[in-house]
C-alpha cells in the first residue's frame, strides 16, 4: 500500500550536547559503585560495574543509571581519587564501554581492559573515589527516561530535544562498511576472502536558514556569555572549591542552609564568573577591548568575561548547604573557589531571568548576549533521528502486538537513531540578494546507536522514546528550553544585513560566503576487545570497528564577497598586501574589521542580532573584469582573514 512507505514529513531529527557524568561515592548518601564477582580475573578481557543506591532526579536510582541500554557503548570511562575499596591502579586508567544494560533491577556496565581491582572472590563496592564517564560519544542524560526490562512499555530516551533549526536539506552519516576483499594465488581470479575492516560513520551534512548563531557555537568552538538579570535563586549562592575546564557538574554552598528556591531539573544555572581569558592567543600582548563591554564599540576583541551558562541535567543536596548539579556541557574555563552563582528558569514570561521576545515590536527582555571564537577544541554533539510510517506513538505502553504485526492498525514501524560523537568538520555561511542568510555544515559521527527493541524475542517493541519536538512543546516555557522561542523562527534576510570594511559601510554587495574549516579528523586506534555480535545490539561490535578519537587540526577561514565596484580601494590593497592590523599597536579598532552585521526588523533596539567579526585579514584576489554587456563593473574578493569572532543576541540560554 502507497499509505504504509516511510515519508519526509514523518521524520524527527534533534541534537543536544554530550556531557559525560561524574558518580562520586557516597552522593546522596547512598551511591556506590561495585565491581561485580568474576572468578576468572585477572584472566578476563572484560569486567562489570554495577550500581547501587543514588536519588531521583540524579545520574543513578536505585541502583539504575538514567541511560537507555546500548546508549553508552564506545563511551570511555576512568576513576579518580581512589585510595580504598578499589584498587588505586585503576585511577586515571582508561576503559571503553563494551555494553550496559538493565539485569533485574539494576544497571550493569562491562567494560574492557578487566579492572585492575581484584573482584576473584566477591563483589568489591566503593568506599570513596569517582567514576567519571567522559563527554565524547556521550550524550546528556535525562533522568526522566523510563527504561524496563520489557522493550514494548520501556520509554528510554537522552536529552537530545533541542531545535536543529530551519532546514531545508539534511544528510545523515550513514553507517558504511570498509570492507576488505582479498585475491588469494592459486585460489582462482575470483575474489577469495572478503571481511569487513572498519564502520565509517562519515558525510553528515544539513543545510538551515539561521534564525540565531547557535550553531556557530559547534563551528567555532568556544562561548562566553552575557545574562544581564540572572535570578539569585532566592539567596546568596557560591561555587564550593575550584571547577576546572572539562567539568561536567558544578558543586555549590550558600552562606546559610538556604535552598535554591523550587531548583530543578531543566532549569539554568550562571556562572557569574567576572574574571577574562584571552582570546586571540596569537596576539601576543596587543591590547583591545573586552566583551561585552566593549563588543560594539568599535573596537577588536581582544579579551572576554568568561561567564558561561549551563542546563541542569541533574540535581541533589548532597549535604547541609551542600548542592551538586550535573550539567548538559562541560565547562570551557576554569572557575576560582566563591564564584557567584545566579539561576534562570523558563515559566514562558520575563520573569526569574528568561529571555523573553515581543512578537510586536521584537524587543527583548533579558537577552542572552554570546560571544563564540575559535580557540582550543569544538565541542562534540548528539543527534537523534526517527522514522515512522504514521502517526502512532509505539514507544511507551502500547500493544505489542501492534508494534511488531507488519500493517497492524497502529504500527509505525519506527526505526530510532542517534548518532552520537558528532563534530563539524567545515561549514558555509552565505547571504544573497535572493533568499536568507544560509548556513551549511559539514560533519562526521563516531557512531551510531540504534533502538533495536524489535528484535527482542519476548515483549518486542520501540525501547526508546523519541523526541517530536512540536508535539512535546505547547507551552511558551518549553519553547525557549528547546531553543525555538515564540517569535523567533524568521531567519534573518539579506535586508538585515549591512558589510563594513575598514569601518565603512558597503552598499553594493551582492552576496558574500565565510567559509571555515575546524581540521576535525577521525582516528580509529589498534585495540584488542574481544565482542560478540548479536542483532539486538543497539551498536554492532561493542563500537570497537567505529573511530575512538575526533581530534581538532588547524582552523581556516576564507571570505568570499561579489560587490558592485565603485572605489579601488579594494584593489590597491590586494595589489600592494596591505595588512589590516598592526600588531604593534596598543588599540586596533573598529577601522582594522571586517563586520558582517544581521539585524532582525523591529521598532526596538533590542533586537536579535549576528554581527561577524574578522579583524585580521589580507585581500588576496580583487579581480576587475570588463563587463562584456557594458553593465556594471563587478569584482570577486577573496579575503583571507586569521580569525573569526562572532557577537549575538538572541533567547537562545544555552547553545
Amino acid at each position: 500500500m502507497p499509505s504504509t512507505v516511510y515519508k519526509g514529513d514523518l521524520v524527527e531529527a534533534s541534537f543536544g550536547h554530550e556531557s559525560g557524568i561524574s558518580l562520586t561515592d557516597s552522593y546522596s548518601g547512598s551511591f556506590h559503585f561495585i565491581a561485580k564477582e568474576d572468578e576468572d580475573w585477572p584472566n578476563i578481557d572484560t569486567s562489570i560495574i554495577t550500581f547501587s543506591g543514588g536519588y531521583t532526579g540524579t545520574p543513578v536510582n536505585n541502583g539504575l543509571l538514567a541511560y537507555p541500554e546500548g546508549m553508552l557503548v564506545g563511551s570511555q570511562l576512568t576513576f579518580t581519587g581512589i585510595t580504598s575499596g578499589f584498587n588505586t591502579a585503576d585511577n586515571g586508567k582508561l576503559y571503553t564501554i563494551v555494553k550496559n544494560e538493565r539485569v533485574g533491577s539494576l544497571t550493569e556496565i562491562t567494560v574492557s581492559p578487566a579492572l585492575k581491582t581484584d573482584h576473584s572472590d566477591g563483589n568489591i563496592t566503593s568506599a570513596n573515589g569517582t567514576l567519571e564517564i567522559l563527554p565524547f560519544k556521550t550524550p546528556t542524560m535525562d533522568v526522566s527516561s523510563v527504561p524496563t526490562v520489557a522493550a514494548n512499555t520501556s520509554a528510554e530516551r537522552v536529552l537530545t530535544d533541542q531545535f536543529i533549526g530551519i532546514v531545508n536539506t539534511i544528510t545523515l552519516p550513514e553507517t558504511k562498511v570498509d570492507l576488505k576483499r582479498f585475491h588469494v594465488v592459486g585460489l582462482g581470479r575470483d575474489v577469495a576472502v572478503q571481511t569487513p575492516g572498519r564502520f565509517l560513520n562519515q558525510g553528515g551534512s544539513f543545510e538551515a536558514n539561521l534564525h540565531n548563531a547557535r550553531w556557530l557555537y559547534y563551528c567555532l568552538g568556544q562561548e562566553a556569555v552575557q545574562i544581564p538579570n540572572a535570578w539569585n535563586g532566592g539567596g546568596t549562592f557560591t561555587l564550593s572549591g575550584d571547577h576546572e575546564i572539562g567539568t561536567s557538574y558544578l558543586i555549590f554552598g550558600a552562606g546559610n542552609n538556604t535552598d535554591p528556591t523550587s531548583l530543578a531539573v531543566g532549569d539554568y544555572i550562571v556562572i557569574a564568573d567576572t574574571a577574562t581569558v584571552d582570546v586571540n592567543v596569537h596576539m601576543g600582548a596587543v591590547s583591545g577591548g573586552t566583551w561585552p563591554s566593549d563588543g560594539h564599540n568599535n573596537i577588536v576583541i581582544n579579551k572576554a568575561v568568561k561567564t558561561e551558562v549551563r542546563r541542569i541535567a541533574g540535581y541533589d543536596k548532597q549535604a547541609t548547604n551542600s548542592w551538586k548539579v550535573w550539567l548538559d556541557d562541560p565547562l570551557q574555563y576554569d572557575h576560582d573557589n566563591s564564584t557567584p552563582i545566579k539561576f534562570i528558569r523558563c515559566l514562558g514570561g520575563a520573569t526569574n531571568g528568561e529571555p523573553d521576545l515581543d512578537v510586536t515590536t521584537k524587543v527583548i527582555t533579558n537577552p542572552v548576549s554570546r560571544l563564540l571564537y575559535s580557540k582550543d577544541t569544538v565541542p562534540s554533539f548528539a543527534m537523534e533521528v526517527s522514522i515512522r510510517r504514521n502517526e502512532g506513538d509505539t514507544a511507551s505502553g502500547a500493544s505489542a502486538s501492534d508494534e511488531i504485526v507488519d500493517g497492524g492498525a497502529t504500527d509505525s514501524k519506527q526505526l530510532t537513531r542517534v548518532f552520537r560523537g558528532c563534530k563539524v568538520k567545515d561549514w558555509s555561511m552565505t547571504a544573497d540578494t535572493d533568499a536568507a542568510l544560509r548556513l551549511t555544515t559539514n560533519f562526521d559521527a563516531a557512531l551510531c546507536y540504534t533502538d533495536t527493541g524489535r528484535l527482542e524475542s519476548s515483549t518486542p517493541g520501540d525501547r526508546y522514546d523519541t523526541h517530536r519536538l512540536l508535539d512535546e512543546v505547547p507551552t511558551l516555557a518549553n519553547r525557549k528550553n528547546i531553543g525555538l522561542a515564540k517569535g523567533t523562527q524568521k531567519p534573518f534576510m539579506f535586508y538585515n544585513g549591512t558589510i563594513k570594511v575598514k569601518g565603512v559601510t558597503l552598499g553594493q554587495v551582492v552576496s558574500f560566503t565565510l567559509n571555515g574549516k575546524t581540521g576535525v579528523e577521525q582516528h580509529y586506534t589498534i585495540n584488542g576487545v574481544t565482542t560478540g555480535d548479536s542483532a539486538t545490539d543497539q551498536v554492532p561490535f561493542a563500537g570497537t570497528r567505529n573511530a575512538s578519537i575526533s581530534i581538532e587540526g588547524k582552523t581556516e577561514y576564507d571570505l568570499e564577497m561579489e560587490i558592485i565596484v565603485d572605489d579601488p580601494i579594494f584593489y590597491h590593497n590586494m595589489r600592494r598586501s596591505v595588512a589590516n592590523f598592526d600588531e604593534t599597536t596598543s588599540d586596533n579598532t573598529d577601522a582594522d574589521q571586517i563586520r558582517l552585521s544581521f539585524v532582525k526588523q523591529g521598532t526596538g533596539a533590542t533586537r536579535e542580532s549576528l554581527d561577524i567579526l574578522m579583524d585580521d585579514y589580507f585581500i588576496t584576489e580583487a579581480p576587475l573584469p570588463v563587463p562584456e554587456d557594458k553593465g556594471p563593473m563587478r569584482a570577486k574578493l577573496k579575503v583571507m582573514p586569521k580569525s573569526v569572532k562572532v557577537i549575538a543576541k538572541d533567547t537562545v540560554l544555552a547553545a
